[in-house]
């Protein structure tokens, strides 16, 4: 089985502009927990993530404020995509299953030749996927 079969296609994506506040109502509206970052042309800068928004707490003032908030952007707490695993649509879905495990990651952003983002593989679609062909076929009682 390769990724393309079971990849999200055209996945949400945001520009490294976009505020975290912007992209975590997004990532909540969507139900979502890993947002790829592309530029102009859909190339992956990087990945935001539950995680990520999870940093922010690091920054908490006494009050429990998060200083200039609103400011910060997700390029600046973003995993960078130098440090992104990726895969190609052609990729067997095997790997990123193992992948996903050795490095603790819980989604594989799908690029192109050009590096731009087609789609994501998140650790539910593989879990999906494993439950789909390893499932005993429904009963017939009727």
């Amino acid at each position: 089985m390769r990724v393309h079969e079971v990849m999200i296609r055209d996945p949400q994506t945001v520009p490294p502009t976009t505020t975290v506040w912007t992209a975590l109502a997004l990532m909540r509206q969507a139900d979502i927990r890993h947002l790829p970052v592309v530029d102009a042309d859909g190339v992956l800068q990087g990945i935001v993530s539950n995680r990520d928004f999870r940093r922010l707490l690091d920054l908490l003032d006494p009050d429990g404020r998060i200083p200039h908030v609103r400011d910060i952007t997700v390029a600046q707490i973003m995993t960078e995509a130098a440090r992104v695993v990726t895969a190609q649509p052609e990729t067997p879905l095997v790997n990123i299953a193992q992948v996903m495990v050795l490095r603790k990651v819980g989604a594989v952003p799908i690029v192109d030749a050009r590096d731009r983002v087609v789609g994501i593989v998140t650790q539910k679609d593989v879990l999906r996927e494993l439950v789909r062909q390893l499932a005993p076929p429904p009963l017939n009682l009727g």
